[in-house]
């Protein structure tokens, strides 16, 4: 795995090495320019030249030799020919300006040959006057104004990277020192750090992504403080709701060894309580399960009829309350979601309604909306209703509302926080409207 200090460090030799090219390229054009510029100097002065010379009959062009026709003439309608040294060969006669018989040497016919690795710059040409005589005409390009400007510009460039490198470099190793100090004292507080001193041992960080990862250390260990805390609530609730009828069926099993043989009434009233409790333990097995497996549950989606669902869970719950009234005109309506959750959803609310009823009717009705696409679905209870600061907490899991008739409500206060798990899978909503004392009504809002 990559370092961090190792990858900056790999980035500043990539930029080094990025600006290296991007210098030995300039510099390439630099040179290719300067070369260039010097060639068509050399080839326009020629090009004047063979305009002069092929203009002239013999005996104006012989002054060349006689008169010194090129400083005197040519070079003055032309000021590209003095920074040129002139040769120009006829018969016997020569005009040179030049005296290296070596860079002569090396002159093409109209081709610009360079000597010595661009030190000078030779073209040579032949031109014919008007009357039909042939000059051969050189002309030599002293370069070492040109190598000194473009060494110059090395120089320059040269400084300027070696100061860049070393300036960047010095930079970089602070700066890595900086962040290298800031990761050892992170990896300190670390092995250290507990929720009790974390703003004693909160470092002062000098880069802001570092209180960035701090802040989001800091967060993190709050969620996971209060997961373990919710999870060791649940396992002592959990245990405090199956220990209670456990103690109880103990209890009555204990009955029935010392009286149960002898006494038929006191063994059907232990049968019956011991029943009654293993439904509780069932049921809330049932819903623990659910809350444990929720990650793993996979909402479908299918063509389902809500009155018949509702129906359904009236029927199955007057079996276990009997003298529970509902007031329902079934009312055919269709939605798309998973049969299975919506069976669990109403039976968990529908139960609750029950519960806390106060044994008065409980209505439930049916209604769509069009111009929302939307299916509503309201439950309302006339029973002992909820404060405001109860319905708050109405989907905490144990959580259990009027806890003066809480010994008297059968439950485990599992079921809304099913209910609201449920809502997520399905995607659907809620509101509740409560009132102590003048009971419950809560609406769901299925997508049609």
């Amino acid at each position: 795995m990559r370092t961090l200090s190792g990858t900056l460090k790999k980035s500043y030799v990539q930029l080094i090495v990025l600006f290296t090219l991007l210098f030995v390229l300039s510099l390439a054009v630099t040179g290719k320019y300067l070369i260039n510029t010097s060639k068509l100097h050399l080839r326009n002065a020629m090009g004047f030249l063979d305009y002069e010379i092929g203009d002239e009959p013999g005996s104006v062009t012989m002054k060349i030799f006689t008169d010194n026709l090129v400083n005197e003439e040519f070079k003055a309608e032309n000021p590209t020919l003095n920074d040129l040294k002139v040769i120009i060969k006829f018969g016997d006669n020569i005009y040179s300006e030049n005296h290296n018989k070596k860079i002569l040497e090396v002159a093409q016919d109209n081709k610009v040959e360079n000597f010595n690795f661009y030190e000078y710059l030779i073209l040579s040409n032949n031109v014919k006057n008007k009357d039909g005589d042939i000059y051969n005409v050189m002309l030599v390009k002293d370069l070492k104004p040109e190598k000194k400007f473009f060494f110059n510009i090395v120089k320059i460039f040269m400084g300027g990277l070696i100061f860049f490198i070393v300036i960047s470099a010095i930079i970089i190793e602070q700066l890595l020192k900086k962040i290298n100090k800031q990761l050892i004292t992170l990896e300190n507080l670390n092995s250290n750090i507990t929720l009790e001193n974390l703003e004693i041992l909160k470092p002062v960080n000098q880069f802001k992504e570092f209180d960035n990862i701090w802040g989001s250390y800091e967060r993190m260990l709050k969620r996971l403080d209060e997961q373990n805390k919710k999870q060791i609530e649940f396992v002592h609730n959990a245990s405090h709701e199956l220990k209670t009828p456990i103690f109880i069926i103990g209890g009555y099993i204990d009955m029935i060894k010392r009286w149960g043989q002898k006494d038929t009434d006191i063994l059907n009233e232990a049968l019956t309580s011991i029943e009654e409790e293993t439904k509780d333990m069932g049921n809330l097995i049932e819903k623990l399960l659910f809350i444990a497996k929720e990650g793993d549950i996979k909402s479908g989606k299918s063509e389902i009829e809500l009155s018949e669902i509702i129906v359904s869970a009236t029927s199955s719950l007057k079996m276990i309350y009997p003298k529970s009234i509902v007031n329902f005109e079934p009312n055919y309506t269709i939605i798309e979601s998973d049969e299975g959750l919506v069976k669990l959803l109403i039976k968990n609310i529908l139960e609750n309604a029950i519960k806390y009823g106060d044994n008065k009717p409980i209505d439930i009705s049916l209604n769509s909306t069009n111009s929302q696409n939307r299916v509503i679905l309201t439950i309302e209870d006339h029973g002992v209703g909820m404060s405001s600061e109860e319905l708050i907490h109405i989907y905490d899991r144990f959580y259990r509302a009027n806890k003066s008739r809480s010994k008297e409500v059968s439950g485990h206060g599992l079921g809304m926080t099913i209910v609201r798990r449920i809502l997520n899978l399905i995607e659907a909503d809620i509101t509740i409207d409560s009132q102590l004392n003048h009971g419950t009504k809560i609406s769901i809002y299925f997508k049609i």
